[in-house]
């Protein structure tokens, strides 16, 4: 009895020991049941038919985008290389571990590990007929500094690569990329074009340069500005910048004063009595041609950069249509009157007796400003010498002024025993406009 039992028990060690036998066989080159690497099952799969399912997988997912200098995109995939992926399950327990027995039944997510490799000779041919069909004749600019740019002074031009590809540089740049995991190289940043030569110093240059042009002027005609900088000022000046082309600056300053004078202009005009009236006259802005070179091309040379008024021969009270303003004297030649407005309100009024008509001394028409006032001023003409107390000119020898030899005014004595063309007034008339008026004040005188 002892025997049959000693014999079965020897029958049933064998058999599983064959059994244990068979299944390591099976097992030899596979992985445990339970085995993953990125998460693909690889249970009872052979190591071999993992490494070729994994190779292949690499080969199918990749592609290397190559960009040209002009922004033109060529795809290196792996078929054409034959990338393939060695992955190394090293680290994955085999079956005749002594864990086996521990690991069986438990599943475990490994990570891919290895490395890429792919046909060298393949990849050189590639680069060679990349190279070939990418590359021009362009030679390579070194950085410059350009000519003036209007608006932007004097700039840096960027050095530029040549045409030739290095197919040398080309193919350790897209090992490199393999290696690295990427999927894109721009040709540029590798460096695969022919470089410029480096030239240095470009950007002190460039300040001065910058530094040496011509100041920017600009003319503040009552909140308009006209600006005059060295897009056009220049080519005013010699080559080394000392000196100036003074008829260039003539030809601006008398087209600046043609688009920016106003005096001589017509102007309509409210009389007192309601009349409106279109009248001239030299009242308004005009730029003194000479004053006005003679202090732009000092501005010019000296490279200011300055907000200015022009200089002025004459001005208004204001810019636009109704540049008289409120406040002005008012000459009415056919009513032999004159009226003295201040913010629009009359403040004056008085007779006056104007230039003869009969000898041709009428006073003129027009819009003008009163140049300056004086006392006890003396007046001389070919036939005439008179000392008055108020003298307050505006056009010319023709102004206001007190005549102490008259005892009337007013009515019809300016057509046959009038002045000179100057406008007399009563003595307290002539006294209390002259408290008030002042240089530039317009005077307005109509019929």
């Amino acid at each position: 009895m002892k025997k049959q039992i000693l014999i079965s028990l020897g029958v049933s060690v064998l058999t599983i020991i064959s059994l244990l036998l068979l299944f390591l066989t099976f097992m030899e080159g596979r992985f445990f049941p339970g085995t993953m690497v990125n998460q693909v099952d690889l249970s009872l799969m052979k190591r071999e038919e993992a490494a070729e399912y994994f190779s292949n997988w690499k080969q199918e997912e990749f592609g290397l985008s190559l960009v040209d200098k002009e922004g033109n995109t060529e795809l290196l995939s792996g078929k054409e290389i034959q990338l393939r992926y060695a992955p190394d399950f090293s680290a994955i327990p085999k079956p005749d571990s002594f864990f086996m027995l521990f690991s069986l039944g438990k599943q475990k997510d490994y990570p891919l590990k290895g490395s890429l490799a792919y046909d060298e000779e393949l990849l050189r041919s590639f680069v060679e007929k990349y190279a070939a069909s990418h590359s021009t004749d362009e030679s390579p600019r070194a950085g410059f500094l350009s000519a003036y740019v209007p608006g932007a002074g004097y700039l840096i031009g960027e050095e530029k690569q040549g045409g030739k590809i290095s197919a040398e540089v080309l193919e350790n740049a897209i090992k490199n990329a393999i290696q690295e995991g990427k999927n894109l190289v721009r040709l540029e940043d590798a460096g695969v074009y022919e470089e410029a030569e480096k030239r240095e110093n470009l950007e002190s240059l460039k300040d001065e340069k910058n530094k040496s042009l011509p100041g920017t002027v600009r003319y503040n005609f009552s909140g308009e500005i006209v600006e005059l900088n060295s897009d056009t000022t220049l080519s005013w000046f010699t080559e080394d910048g000392s000196k100036l082309d003074n008829q260039r600056v003539k030809e601006y300053v008398k087209n600046l004063k043609t688009y920016t004078d106003t005096s001589g202009k017509e102007r309509s005009f409210l009389t007192e009595d309601g009349r409106v009236l279109s009248l001239g006259g030299k009242y308004g802005f005009s730029i003194s041609e000479k004053k006005e070179v003679k202090q732009l091309s000092e501005n010019l040379l000296a490279k200011e950069n300055i907000v200015r008024d022009a200089d002025y021969e004459t001005v208004a009270a204001s810019r636009g249509a109704d540049d008289i303003g409120n406040t002005y004297v008012e000459v009415d030649i056919g009513r032999q009157k004159i009226f003295y407005f201040e913010n629009g309100v009359q403040l004056l009024s008085s007779d006056c007796v104007t230039g003869n008509i009969a000898r041709r001394h009428g006073t003129p028409d027009g819009i003008y400003s009163l140049t300056y006032k004086a006392r006890n001023a003396t007046l001389k003409g070919p036939d005439y010498e008179a000392k008055v107390n108020y003298w307050m000119p505006f056009n010319r020898g023709i102004g206001f002024h007190d005549a102490l030899w008259r005892n009337r005014f007013g009515g019809s004595i300016y057509r046959n025993a009038g002045s000179h063309g100057c406008i007399n007034l009563p003595f307290n008339s002539a006294q209390n406009l002259y408290q008030k008026v002042y240089q530039g004040i317009p005077v307005v005188c109509h019929y």
